[in-house]
């Protein structure tokens, strides 16, 4: 973390995007299964949408979009107090994965924990990120006072995504788990969650080992879900009957990966 003018930069991990929308099996299921599972392979959607990011963004200038603010300045977040607020401000000279400090990148971007420019977004919107990029890494700023607790900006920045496996514990350092974190089946290793099977999950109550948070079919809320092997024939993981016998495959799933849901 670095020091700049008073405050810290924390770029924290967060599962914004993870918690998708759900949807129902479609028509595409395997005539093979394997303990108390079918398996639908293609449960769709077909395309991923990305959120819209700059309507998700804090009122006042546009994180993402960097309207409200005039030539020669960005739309930066800025602590006040207890509270970050955005603001335009001088606009830097640096560009996407270029060495930074506070304020030292071009419009649009924001020094991170690494010392480097990323792309900001609001909402878990990707459309701003590079192929390889997730928008789920939100911004927190810490004051430089002794004790006071990080706010968030109401904002994150693109990130790479890791290939880690969310079958393998092995695939990610002690007391980090693989989970999804997007809508285009990018995974990464983050601190372990402990939200339970059917347990209430978000962005900041990550769902423990081996479950995935998704948006209740009732659209009520995002609740955990076990995650499944989705290839023909069926494997293991597979669903116990107590947590959804279909493993559906959606596309925000990686690849022979996908969810105990209920058909």
């Amino acid at each position: 973390m670095a020091r700049r003018f008073g405050a810290e930069v924390l770029v924290l991990s967060c599962l914004l995007c993870a918690c998708s929308t759900s949807s129902s099996p479609g028509q595409s299921q395997s005539d093979g299964s394997t303990g108390n599972s079918l398996v639908f392979l293609d449960a769709g959607p077909s395309v991923p949408v990305s959120p819209d990011g700059p309507s998700s963004c804090p009122a006042g200038c546009n994180y993402q979009t960097q309207q409200g603010c005039d030539s020669g300045q960005m739309c930066h977040p800025q602590l006040n107090g207890d509270t970050v607020s955005p603001a335009c401000v001088t606009a830097g000279m640096l560009g996407v994965g270029e060495s930074c400090v506070w304020q030292q990148c071009m419009a649009g971007l924001f020094c991170g924990s690494d010392m480097r420019c990323h792309h900001l977004c609001c909402g878990g919107d990707w459309s701003v990120c590079a192929s390889n990029e997730s928008c789920t890494f939100a911004i927190l700023l810490q004051g430089a006072e002794p004790g006071s607790s990080p706010v968030p900006a109401g904002v994150s920045v693109c990130e790479p995504t890791d290939d880690c496996d969310v079958f393998d514990p092995e695939s990610c350092p002690s007391g980090k788990s693989c989970y999804i974190v997007d809508s285009r089946a990018g995974t990464r290793c983050l601190t372990t969650g402990t939200a339970a099977f059917n347990g209430s999950c978000s962005a900041t109550k990550l769902c423990a080992a081996g479950l995935t948070c998704a948006q209740s079919i009732d659209g009520r809320g995002s609740n955990c879900r076990r995650l499944c092997r989705a290839v023909p024939g069926g494997g293991q993981p597979s669903c116990p009957d107590s947590e959804g016998v279909g493993c559906a495959h959606f596309v925000r799933d990686p690849p022979g990966v996908g969810e105990c849901t209920p058909i």
